[in-house]
This record gives C-alpha cells, sequence and structure tokens, in this order.
C-alpha cells in the first residue's frame, strides 16, 4: 500500500528553539522586502520594475504572513519577530537607499533574493521533514515563489540599458558586502536573542517624493485641454492611457501609507501590499487596453495626478481620501463603463472594468483602517470626512480648467457634506 511518510526522515538539524528563532528572522527579512519595495514605488521611474514590484511585495507579505503564523506553533510567545541583528537591519536600510533603478532591482534579484532562496533551501534539506512538516512545506512552496522572482527580476534586468547597469555596479558590490556580514540566513547561531518591538524594527522612514517618477516614455507639462480627443477612437485611447497612469498612481501612494507608517497593526500592511497589488494589475489591464486599441505608453501627456495631491495630505485624511472617497465614488463609474462596453460589443473592456469593481469592493472596505486609527470616535470620523471632502473641492476647484484633472477626480461641490 502506498505510503505517503515512507520517505520522510525522523532526525532534524534543528530543534523548536532553533526553528522559531530561523522563522522569526525569515519573517523580518519578508516583512522588510515588502515594505522597502513599496517605499520604493513611488521613486523608481521604470515602470516594468514598478509592475515587477507589485507583485512581488504582495507574495513576499503572504511569506512573512506565513512566517508570522508559524511562529506561533513554535512556542513563540507572541506574534513578534526576533530582531535580527545589525548586520542585518543595516544591509535592508542600505537596500532602502538604491540609487535607481537597475541599482534597486540587482540589488534585490541578484544579491538578497538568491540568499534567501538558498537559505530556504539549506534549511528544508536539514529539517525533519515528518516531525516539522508544516515547516517544511512552507519553505517548499516559498522558496519556489522566491525561485521565480529571482528568475523574473532576473529578466527585467537584462532588459536595461547597458550604462544604467554599469551605474548600479559600485551599488551592488556594496550590498553584497553587506550581505556577506550578515552570513548565512538559515544559521541560527546569527539570530538576536531578543524579540523586535515589531515587524520594522530598525529601519529609517525617507522622504516621499512629491510626484511619482515615470521614465522617459512619459511627459508632464501639457496641458490635456489643450489637445482634445479628434473622435471616438482617440478619446478611448485618452481615457486607457489616463487609467493606467492612474492605477499606477494609486499603487505608488499606497505603497507610501504602507512604508511610512511601521507604527500600524502587521495587518494593515498586508491589506496595504494586497491593494497595491490589485492596483498595479488594473493599470496593466489599461495599458494593455490601450495597446489593443493600438496605443502606447507615452502617446498623451500625463499629470502628477493623484499622487502628488494625495501625498501632501495627512494620513488619516489620505486613508479617507484614497478608499473612502476616491474608491468608493469610482465605483459607479465603472459600472457605466462595463454596461456601456457590453452595448457597444465591447467585450475586453466590459470584462476588464467588471473585475476592476469587483476588487474596489474590498478596497473601501480598507477605509476602515481609518476608523481604527481614530478608535472608531464617530465625531472625529466625521470631522476628517468633512475636511477631506473641502480640500478635494478646493483642489479641483484650483484646476478646473483641464478636463483631464476633473477626469481623475470626478467630486463637485455639491457632494460636500454640510455643516452638522
Amino acid at each position: 500500500m502506498y505510503d505517503l511518510y515512507a520517505d520522510y526522515r525522523l532526525d532534524s538539524g534543528f530543534d523548536v528553539a532553533q526553528t522559531a528563532r530561523l522563522v522569526a528572522r525569515y519573517h523580518y527579512v519578508e516583512a522588510q522586502l515588502m515594505r522597502v519595495a513599496a517605499g520604493k514605488m513611488a521613486e523608481l521611474p521604470a515602470w516594468e520594475l514598478k509592475c515587477l514590484l507589485g507583485r512581488h511585495l504582495w507574495q513576499d507579505s503572504l511569506h512573512a504572513d506565513a512566517w508570522l503564523a508559524r511562529l506561533i506553533d513554535l512556542r513563540w510567545p507572541r506574534r513578534a519577530p526576533l530582531n535580527p541583528g545589525e548586520a542585518t537591519c543595516q544591509l535592508l536600510r542600505l537596500l532602502d537607499d538604491a540609487p535607481g533603478s537597475a541599482a534597486f532591482t540587482a540589488a534585490v534579484y541578484r544579491q538578497l533574493k538568491p540568499r534567501l532562496a538558498a537559505a530556504y533551501t539549506a534549511h528544508r534539506a536539514a529539517c525533519a521533514a515528518l516531525a516539522d512538516e508544516p515547516t517544511w512545506d512552507l519553505l517548499g512552496r516559498i522558496c519556489a515563489d522566491e525561485q521565480e522572482q529571482i528568475r523574473q527580476g532576473s529578466a527585467l534586468l537584462a532588459s536595461f540599458p547597458a550604462e544604467a547597469l554599469a551605474a548600479a555596479q559600485s551599488y551592488e558590490v556594496a550590498v553584497g558586502e553587506a550581505c556577506d556580514a550578515v552570513g548565512s540566513f538559515a544559521d541560527p547561531a546569527t539570530a538576536a536573542e531578543r524579540e523586535a518591538g515589531g515587524s520594522f524594527e530598525g529601519q529609517l522612514v525617507r522622504a516621499a517624493p512629491p510626484i511619482a517618477a515615470r521614465d522617459a516614455r512619459f511627459r508632464f507639462g501639457e496641458r490635456a485641454a489643450d489637445h482634445p480627443p479628434a473622435d471616438e477612437r482617440e478619446m478611448a485611447l485618452v481615457m486607457a492611457h489616463r487609467d493606467a497612469d492612474n492605477e499606477m498612481h494609486a499603487a505608488e501612494l499606497l505603497g507610501r501609507s504602507l512604508y511610512e507608517h511601521p507604527e500600524m497593526p502587521w495587518e494593515y500592511h498586508v491589506d496595504m501590499a494586497r491593494q497595491l497589488w490589485d492596483e498595479v494589475r488594473h493599470a496593466v489591464l489599461y495599458q494593455r487596453y490601450l495597446e489593443h486599441l493600438g496605443g502606447r505608453l507615452g502617446d498623451f501627456p500625463v499629470i502628477p495626478g493623484n499622487y502628488a495631491y494625495r501625498i501632501g495630505l495627512d494620513f488619516p485624511h489620505r486613508l479617507y481620501d484614497l478608499h473612502l472617497r476616491g474608491e468608493k465614488l469610482g465605483m459607479a463609474d465603472l459600472i457605466r463603463y462595463r454596461e456601456a462596453a457590453r452595448a457597444n460589443g465591447d467585450s475586453r473592456y466590459a470584462l476588464l472594468n467588471d473585475f476592476v469593481h469587483a476588487d474596489e469592493v474590498p478596497h473601501v472596505k480598507n477605509g476602515r483602517w481609518l476608523h481604527w486609527l481614530l478608535n472608531d470616535d464617530e465625531t472625529a470620523f466625521r470631522r476628517v470626512e468633512r475636511e477631506t471632502m473641502r480640500l478635494r473641492a478646493a483642489y479641483e476647484q484650483a484646476h478646473a480648467d483641464d478636463p483631464i484633472v476633473m477626469a481623475y477626480t470626478g467630486l463637485v461641490p455639491a457632494m460636500l457634506p454640510q455643516e452638522e
């Protein structure tokens, strides 16, 4: 009779305490990879890198969350990672200082992630496959993700211009040396004993760029109002181009909201990583539809958009403006676009907007983090709501001469809540 566990050995290179220390360290490293990538979204100009990071940081959030859950099973007293030591913290701070797209890609996919995948492979080889099957199984599944990420990141890196790769070389060498200083992530002897104060202890918060970076295909500074679409087809191209860029603005803003607030609960960061990935997928959906229509990124001018406006808001007003104003008010437009596309026989655009609308439902629900931040104080919530809507109305009034701005925002003064 077939025996599933016939080849599973009983011995192991690690006991429960050693395994817990490694798992806690894995959580810290994966969480930091997620956070740093999220913070870099608005700073790094390469569009394809933004798309890659959106998917990978979401996967890293799932890895970090799985390791945190496994930690509880290993007699760890609470959901807190280990401080992995100054060498690891210094490595991740260095990663946050990457000077450009090629440098960051090389550091992550040619230096750090290969070492992390090697640690997972080494741990799994030494793991008690039967006694510690939950860890053994996680190591296999997460390592497979990491190896695929390395393959994809390496492919992107190979597409960068030679001069960009040459400029990144000295930084990549520094990251490699910092990795060497850490040693193997699978060595429990190098993991610090004390618990960390949170998943992001020891890391700094870099200032946000005032405008989200775009690569050379994009052009700022032209007023869309000065170039009205010539016909319905060109209007469709303009809208697809606008929506691709604007969805990326949402992803970049979410990245900053994740990165800038290490004090928020771990579950908040997982929610933001998921929504960020959704917004990146939406950007690619509209990009592909644009290409289906015969257009390309860069065919039309872009504006700083909702990133530039929202990054100037404080945290409570930013949460409301994105989740409970922008996402919520935009849902009606998505239904309208879907139904119009169905009536016109455009199945691709109908399907696109149908799924984007479905994604917006949990995005609006993420507004619950504003309630959490305000300790469920309804009076404080209504105050933030009124202030946010007035700020947005003033912004739109100041840009009322450009229809593309209104199309980005959609708020009219009549929608402002009245004083209570």
